[in-house]
């Protein structure tokens, strides 16, 4: 059984989360700095465990694409051509917002939110995905 990844695009920093092997639990994974060439030589060396890859796909309230949505969805097509892996993008909506608030919660300070906020986004996008597909396999 293959793990599936999640990775929250952002132009400074990439937050990566990956699920356990039975595809119950998103863990985060960290976040990387390098842009596409981090993320590569991250993921390949966790290629046999990996089956799926998740990008959150930034889009306006109302559903359109935004600016961002162009290079997420470029950077899902360098990514998917690199690893040679299925890339599914899905809405990541709010899921920043969300992380934020999770931290907030937690009592992080605001140094380590950043530190911590892209690979929290990330594990909430593999979270959410993870429920919705074990509620269509009940």
């Amino acid at each position: 059984m293959g793990k599936i990844a999640a990775i929250d695009f952002g132009l400074k920093r990439i937050g990566i989360a990956i699920s356990d092997a039975s595809k119950k639990i998103a863990l985060p994974l960290t976040t990387v700095t390098g842009g596409i060439s981090s993320v590569v030589s991250l993921l390949r060396g966790r290629l046999p465990e990996i089956e799926l890859i998740l990008i959150g796909l930034p889009l306006h309230m109302n559903g359109q694409k935004s600016e961002m949505s162009n290079l997420v969805e470029a950077f899902a097509k360098d990514l998917e051509k690199a690893l040679q892996i299925p890339i599914q993008l899905i809405d990541e909506r709010l899921s920043s917002k969300q992380a934020e608030t999770h931290l907030k919660e937690a009592n992080y300070r605001r140094k380590k939110r950043t530190e911590h906020l892209d690979q929290v986004a990330a594990t909430l996008l593999l979270e959410s995905y993870l429920q919705r597909s074990q509620s269509y396999n009940i």
